[in-house]
């Protein structure tokens, strides 16, 4: 992002009768955090997993489009990892950074939603699922909790079945303090008559 006009800025906020929030931010995690994260919690054979499902872009590139679209695979984003503007590309990955630059952008107070973490609450394996789920929103807390006058993370919910939900729920806010929840919108099912397809 380019740098904004300071004074521009000042004048917008002092013209305001109200803080400004960023209801939309994101958080870039630090995968090998959140992995220390799940070994702690569930073990090196769960996190070993864990390493396979986020290293599958390296095997999909060789499918056909057919077959990554009766996979429901995409391309990742390309724009997620500049190459010229780092600052901002830390920013997102550093909440100490972020907490720090917010005036800068004339925000002050963030929401930060998952990046990574908003794929595993659609995990298959249910064991794998709610480790992953518990152990992003264990970094989150622990990544954030020193800046929580300027941001909150949000919480990674698995919707697979109303207890997981209600247990992941009342686990994040109680023991970790969270304040807010990402709620999967759908559950993949298996589509009757589709051989292999699922829907939502």
């Amino acid at each position: 992002m380019s740098p904004p006009d300071p004074a521009k800025l000042k004048r917008l906020r002092d013209s305001l009768p109200h803080p400004i929030i960023d209801g939309d931010g994101h958080l870039v995690e630090f995968l090998p955090a959140v992995r220390d994260e799940l070994v702690a919690l569930a073990g090196e054979n769960m996190a070993q997993q864990f390493d396979a499902i986020f290293d599958t872009g390296r095997l999909t590139r060789d499918l056909d489009m057919d077959t990554r679209r009766a996979l429901g695979l995409f391309r990742m984003s390309w724009w997620a990892f500049p190459t010229a503007n780092t600052l901002d590309r830390a920013t997102a990955l550093l909440p100490g950074l972020m907490a720090e630059r917010l005036p800068e952008i004339g925000i002050d107070f963030a929401i930060l939603y998952p990046t990574l973490g908003l794929t595993v609450p659609h995990l298959d394996d249910p064991d794998l699922r709610r480790a992953a789920c518990r152990a992003f929103n264990r970094y989150y807390a622990e990544a954030c909790r020193p800046y929580a006058q300027r941001l909150t993370p949000a919480a990674v919910i698995p919707m697979h079945s109303p207890q997981e939900a209600i247990e992941e729920i009342d686990y994040a806010v109680e023991n970790l303090g969270m304040r807010v929840v990402t709620l999967s919108g759908y559950v993949a099912r298996p589509l009757r008559g589709a051989g292999d397809m699922r829907a939502a």
